[in-house]
């Protein structure tokens, strides 16, 4: 019973993303907000008091990498097409030098008829008060099997994972914003993702083996964005969850253990309206 309760718990924390987690009781004008990753459950999984051991990697060969990519539809990972999740479609990022928020909504993701590793982007990008449209694609370059020993198979039944095993995904993107919207340019760079498939071949993000690619984020991109006019170029990093490894970039970005709290030192970078959770993709204006 208590492994049965534990894999609904599991299946759960899996559905849901960190933007669709309860908002703090404290008002937005109080010193932090507070904030759920999945690192808490993270924590959760791991064996106690174990030392970290490697993910164990299984190569698969081409006609698997080939076979899985053509039966799997990864679109429904990038963009959830559920109008009642609106927000399970919104990311955060890193941009430029300082490290200001930067906001990217994926309207619309699917695969190519003719080229199975091949994703269909569009989408919008806010910076600041500047909301801008692009499109573009994400290209599937690799595909492993790994499988986590850190993880307490008394807390966690593989059972309705295909398989018994989870996957990791690397490739590269490139988003072309709009360019006739003011000071619009061009995303680019890689992106590595980590997901599960289930027995009934439905697919989920997998948020919680840091030693990969993806630092337990579901997926990452990381590279750079150019300006079309001055050609000038900005690093910019996003993920679906970005608080899984943003300390890594900021020291000390986020604060606290069980409840976690962006650190009130790096608000004016762009989070102090972090809870308002307006769907600004619907109301784009072109830039002055």
């Amino acid at each position: 019973m208590k492994s049965i309760l534990v894999s609904i718990g599991i299946l759960l924390v899996l559905s849901i993303t960190y933007y669709s987690c309860s908002r703090s009781s404290q008002d937005k004008t109080n010193v932090a907000s507070k904030l759920t990753t999945h690192k808490e459950a993270i924590d959760s999984l791991r064996i106690d008091n174990a030392a970290e051991k490697p993910l164990v990697f299984t190569k698969l060969t081409k006609n698997q990498v080939n076979d899985s990519l053509s039966a799997l539809d990864l679109s429904r990972l990038f963009a959830s097409s559920n109008p009642e999740e609106p927000f399970s479609n919104r990311f955060d990022g890193l941009y430029g030098k300082d490290n200001y928020r930067i906001e990217i909504f994926f309207a619309e993701a699917f695969k190519d008829d003719e080229n199975q590793t091949l994703y269909h982007i569009k989408g919008k990008n806010r910076f600041k008060k500047t909301i801008t449209s692009f499109e573009g694609t994400i290209t599937i370059d690799s595909l492993i099997a790994f499988e986590d020993p850190n993880i307490d198979t008394l807390n966690f039944d593989h059972e309705f994972i295909k398989h018994k095993v989870l996957y990791s995904a690397v490739g590269k993107f490139i988003l072309k914003e709009d360019s006739t919207a003011k000071g619009s340019g061009v995303f680019s760079g890689k992106i590595s993702m980590d997901f599960l498939v289930r027995n009934d071949n439905s697919l989920d993000l997998w948020y919680f083996s840091p030693q990969t690619q993806s630092k337990a984020s579901g997926f990452r991109f990381i590279g750079e964005w150019q300006s079309y006019q001055s050609k000038a170029i900005k690093p910019v990093i996003w993920a679906k969850d970005l608080f899984s490894f943003a300390n890594e970039i900021i020291k000390d970005f986020s604060i606290g253990e069980r409840d976690v709290e962006i650190n009130p030192k790096y608000r004016h970078l762009g989070w102090d309206n972090y809870w308002e959770m307006d769907e600004w993709w619907h109301d784009a204006k072109p830039a002055q």
